[in-house]
């Protein structure tokens, strides 16, 4: 614990703790910031799509208006690739709830399945800027609220890795580069941030049902290590936002470092072939 900074109160005086989800109008990132909802917690929502991001509020609304404690909601349109837009993300959820307990980092995006002769540097650097450099923002900006020079020192930052990043798919360098770096970006800040009493975990998720994934388990499916297509089972992406949740719940000495959550006869992890 550092000396001289107040640790973090859990629960908060309130008895309402902030989380921050980034990618929230839609997919896990929407799931999650309902599960922490009907859990009781303030969520702050960011993404690109306001009429998606309002979506995802009125679920929230919903989902808490059954719980004893008066949690609150922040939807907040901006790019995570954008050094100005995190931090006024930041900004609004210390004014709006005053205080962050955690920040699930969790915008993203894929890329076209393509050979690398054919792959576009545009591609590569839109892919790279939020997958990696968005997070990397993100975790700046996480451990500048939860160091202990804002008055209270601690915190949890979650981050939304994914199978990829310890198998690829066919045709998926740049997004299985990205992956890759968020493992060790996540491992990073975990060491640097025991001094501050700040947890860092990271998630790997392997086909939850969603926008990205609605393509795998219908049709033709998807390519496969041997070159064919195969459909693949997916699963409620519900059960990865109860898992962050249970992260999210546990107190700041304890941490999971990592962990894998996938459908349970996805193809492309276990026994790959």
């Amino acid at each position: 614990m550092t000396v001289g900074r107040a640790p973090r109160q859990y629960p908060p005086a309130d008895g309402v703790k902030t989380a921050i989800v980034t990618g929230g109008s839609s997919g896990i990132g929407r799931a999650t910031a309902i599960a922490l909802a009907q859990t009781g917690w303030n969520v702050a929502i960011s993404g690109r799509r306001s009429d998606q991001l309002e979506q995802s509020r009125r679920a929230m609304v919903e989902a808490a208006a059954h719980h004893s404690k008066p949690a609150r909601f922040l939807i907040y349109t901006g790019n995570m690739t954008r050094e100005e837009d995190v931090k006024e993300l930041f900004r609004r959820t210390k004014e709006q709830f005053g205080q962050v307990d955690l920040v699930f980092i969790n915008a993203g995006r894929s890329a076209t399945a393509a050979p690398i002769q054919q792959a576009l540097l545009q591609e590569w650097q839109d892919v790279v800027d939020i997958n990696l450099t968005g997070a990397w923002l993100c975790a700046r900006e996480a451990f500048r609220y939860l160091d202990g020079s804002q008055g209270v020192t601690g915190g949890r930052i979650i981050m939304n890795g994914s199978i990829s990043a310890h198998v690829p798919r066919p045709m998926s360098a740049a997004y299985t580069a990205t992956k890759h770096g968020i493992s060790g970006l996540s491992k990073s800040l975990s060491l640097d941030g025991r001094k501050h009493d700040i947890a860092v975990s990271q998630i790997d998720i392997g086909n939850a049902a969603s926008d990205m994934t609605q393509h795998m388990d219908e049709g033709a499916g998807v390519v496969q290590a041997d070159g064919h297509l195969r459909c693949e089972p997916v699963f409620d992406v519900t059960h990865a936002a109860r898992e962050v949740v249970h992260i999210a719940s546990l107190p700041l000495t304890v941490n999971v470092q990592d962990v894998v959550i996938v459908a349970t006869n996805m193809p492309s992890y276990i026994g790959r072939g």
